[in-house]
């Protein structure tokens, strides 16, 4: 995270286009990738050689080969933008609501980052954000995300969330309806329960990856395209996440999810023993 946010603010400070001043305006937007990669790579080993030898900087190890950086005799008072604890006042979420549901759309194009993010929105001088601190804006655009359905993804950037995809799978779900996409072939063959049933116990029986009778979470809609020629959509069968699909009580003596190092996985259900050999529906 230092290594990119020096970058950043290099790449905000200087003339990396050979235009207009050495420095741009206080809450300027986020340099763009083009203008980062015009900046150069930082050796990390050189920064923190740096840092170390700095009397006005403390290193410490954290997890891992990661450190942090504190000025020395400054208190670390620093927002955790993950915590997932909600200390804003009601107030704030609701003219924070307004807010994005009133958006243009060209106004609600914002950076998929959740840093480059709250840039954007601190530039923008928001009453029900005043006197709030960057790291506090990422959390609250955080938690817009996770917690208060403020702000959804559409093609990798951020937007309100009644235009992100999330909530156009959520409409699509509560009508048991497919997401179609432009590229999508206008006739397909949508699973049924029993089909996702037959498909998910052939699949585990045969999958070898990640690792014996395991699937990853992220492949079981490729997987079910692949082998049976069949589109599981998880709207169409009433959900807006696959992770919620396969939890579906018709599941639970076929199969579980299991958060492991490589991301979610779906396994057999306890006390189901697989097998070596593939099936078809």
């Amino acid at each position: 995270i230092l290594l990119k946010r020096i970058r950043e603010q290099w790449a905000t400070r200087c003339n990396v286009k050979g235009k207009g001043s050495c420095s741009l305006p206080s809450g300027s937007a986020a340099p763009t990738d083009l203008e980062l990669s015009e900046v150069g790579m930082i050796d990390p080993k050189v920064l923190r050689r740096l840092c170390e030898s700095c009397t006005e900087l403390q290193v410490e190890p954290t997890e891992g080969k990661e450190y942090s950086v504190t000025l020395v005799g400054q208190p670390g008072v620093f927002v955790d933008p993950c915590s997932p604890q909600d200390p804003y006042p009601h107030r704030l979420w609701t003219q924070a609501a307004k807010y994005f549901e009133e958006l243009k759309e060209e106004d609600g194009l914002f950076p998929g980052g959740r840093y480059a993010c709250a840039q954007i929105l601190k530039s923008r001088s928001l009453h029900f954000l005043k006197n709030r601190s960057l790291g506090e804006i990422c959390h609250i655009v955080q938690l817009g995300i996770s917690q208060k359905k403020l702000l959804g993804y559409s093609d990798g950037q951020l937007v309100p969330h009644g235009r992100s995809e999330e909530c156009l799978k959520e409409r699509a779900a509560e009508h048991q309806q497919p997401v179609v996409t432009a590229s999508q072939q206008p006739e397909v063959l949508y699973a049924s329960w029993e089909q996702v049933y037959e498909g998910l116990k052939a699949l585990l029986e045969s999958s070898t990856n990640p690792a014996p009778n395991m699937i990853s979470l992220s492949n079981v809609k490729r997987l079910f395209r692949s082998h049976f020629n069949l589109v599981l959509s998880e709207t169409v069968l009433g959900y807006p996440r696959v992770g919620d699909m396969l939890q579906d009580p018709r599941l639970s003596g076929l199969c579980r999810l299991e958060a492991l190092s490589n991301g979610r996985s779906c396994l057999p259900a306890r006390g189901l023993r697989g097998s070596s050999h593939g099936g078809g529906l």
